[in-house]
């Protein structure tokens, strides 16, 4: 540039060196930002599985709370109705409307039990129970081997048996015969592989012959409704 007295003036400007990839204190900022912030979306990571966990956790929770709650309500609401059906027995009535069982058909513990005067051998009665969506009696425990007796004097077929005189006595569903429930009564000879219920008393007998058979099902859920 000319000034005015005819003398060139240099504009010389100064500038300052460029920033590169090369220059140390760039590259060491630029690897803490990168793992500041890698830390922080594994911070953000972590988080959201720790609450995607508790909140699974406690949805298991309160799911087993409730299925808890529910199984206590109804072990309550069948010892009441089965208390009902025994007041209403007393007054002459056979049934009340808490039954879950179909009529006809009487409600003790878990199952609902049929008492049917048919004349059948062990295998026709089998299919008769089959029929109607259950199974020859089974007994497990002593409160019902006592229920069975109050309820009926007649000889009546239950599940039990064997394929024959070397075999152990099984129910229907597999399981073998616990002798801390009952033993069976008289003398089981060879061809006596079926078994029958009377008078509180189990015994063997020819599976050709006929008797009366008591049929059992798992009785469905007491509604609480039912029970006013």
């Amino acid at each position: 540039m000319q000034a005015e007295d005819g003398y060139m003036t240099l504009n010389i400007k100064t500038q300052k060196p460029a920033v590169t990839s090369d220059d140390p204190t760039a590259s060491s900022w630029w690897r803490v930002m990168a793992l500041t912030l890698l830390t922080l979306c594994m911070g953000m990571v972590v988080g959201l599985v720790a609450l995607g966990i508790m909140s699974v956790t406690q949805q298991n929770y309160l799911q087993a709370e409730k299925e808890k709650l529910s199984g206590t309500l109804q072990r309550l609401a069948r010892h009441f109705c089965q208390d009902l059906l025994k007041q209403a027995e007393k007054k002459g009535s056979v049934n009340h409307k808490c039954n879950p069982c179909d009529p006809n058909w009487r409600y003790y513990g878990d199952s609902c039990y049929g008492f049917f005067k048919h004349n059948l051998t062990w295998q026709e009665g089998k299919q008769y129970c089959s029929d109607v969506n259950a199974t020859l009696l089974k007994i497990t425990s002593r409160n019902i081997l006592e229920y069975l007796k109050g309820r009926t004097g007649l000889i009546r077929w239950v599940g039990l048996s064997r394929q024959n005189s070397s075999e152990g006595w099984m129910w229907e569903d597999g399981s073998v015969l616990s002798k801390n429930v009952f033993e069976l009564s008289g003398e089981a000879t060879e061809n006596m592989n079926c078994a029958y219920f009377h008078n509180g008393k189990i015994y063997p007998t020819l599976c050709k012959n006929k008797h009366y058979l008591m049929c059992e099902r798992k009785a469905g859920m007491v509604k609480l409704d039912q029970l006013l």
